[in-house]
C-alpha cells in the first residue's frame, strides 16, 4: 500500500515538473501535500536536480538552439525552446524596470519579452515582427517573475503566428499574436512577399 501511493507521488511529481519545471519544493509540497523533506527525497530517488540546476540545465539547452537572436537580445531568460514549435523565458524584474513611484512593471518591458520571444521561437537567421494583437490583461508588480510562453500557431511559406502567454504568479497579465516573417538572406533583400 504505501508503495503504490509512492509510486502515485512520484508519477505526480514528474509531472508537476514536466508542466512548470521552474516550480520550488515548497510549491511542489504544497501541491502534493507532503512535507519539503518528503519532496527533497522524492526529487533525490528520481534524480530530478534542484530548481537552480535545473534553471541552469534548461537555460544552456535552449540557448543552444537559438538561432534568431543573439542571446543576450532575448529580453528575460531563455528556458526553453523547440524551435518552429515553442518557446519559454523568465523575466524577473528590476526596480528601474517599475513606474517611477510605484511597484507596477512598465507594460513596454512585458511587450519585450514578449516580442523578443516571439522572435526567438523561429528556427531562421533573420526574423521581423510584422503585426502584432496585443492585450495587457492585469498589471505585475517587482517581486513577481513573469514567464512568458510562446507557440507557433500557422505558418505558410515564410510567415508565422506566434502566440505568447505571460503569467505572473497564478495570474494571465498579458496575451499577444504575432505575425513574424523569416528570411534567410538578408542582405539588403525585402522580407515577406
Amino acid at each position: 500500500m504505501r508503495s503504490e501511493s509512492r509510486k502515485k507521488r512520484h508519477r505526480q511529481l514528474l509531472k508537476l515538473i514536466e508542466t512548470n519545471p521552474m516550480m520550488t519544493d515548497e510549491e511542489i509540497s504544497s501541491a502534493l501535500g507532503v512535507s519539503l523533506s518528503t519532496v527533497r527525497l522524492d526529487r533525490g530517488l528520481l534524480a530530478i536536480p534542484e530548481l537552480r540546476e535545473r534553471t541552469r540545465l534548461m537555460a544552456e539547452h535552449a540557448t543552444s538552439r537559438l538561432r534568431s537572436l543573439r542571446t543576450e537580445e532575448v529580453f528575460g531568460e531563455l528556458m526553453g525552446l523547440e524551435p518552429d514549435n515553442w518557446a519559454l523565458s523568465v523575466l524577473t524584474p528590476t526596480r528601474d524596470m517599475a513606474f517611477r513611484t510605484t511597484d507596477l512593471v512598465g507594460d513596454y518591458y512585458i511587450y519585450a519579452q514578449a516580442a523578443s520571444l516571439a522572435i526567438a521561437t523561429i528556427n531562421a537567421e533573420m526574423v521581423m515582427i510584422e503585426a502584432a494583437r496585443l492585450k495587457y490583461c492585469s498589471p505585475s508588480r517587482l517581486g513577481e517573475k513573469i514567464v512568458a510562453r510562446s507557440k507557433v500557431g500557422t505558418h505558410k511559406d515564410n510567415k508565422y503566428v506566434v502566440s505568447v502567454h505571460s503569467r505572473a504568479g497564478e495570474k494571465e497579465i498579458f496575451v499577444a499574436r504575432f505575425v513574424v516573417a523569416a528570411a534567410e538572406d538578408h542582405g539588403g533583400e525585402k522580407l515577406g512577399d
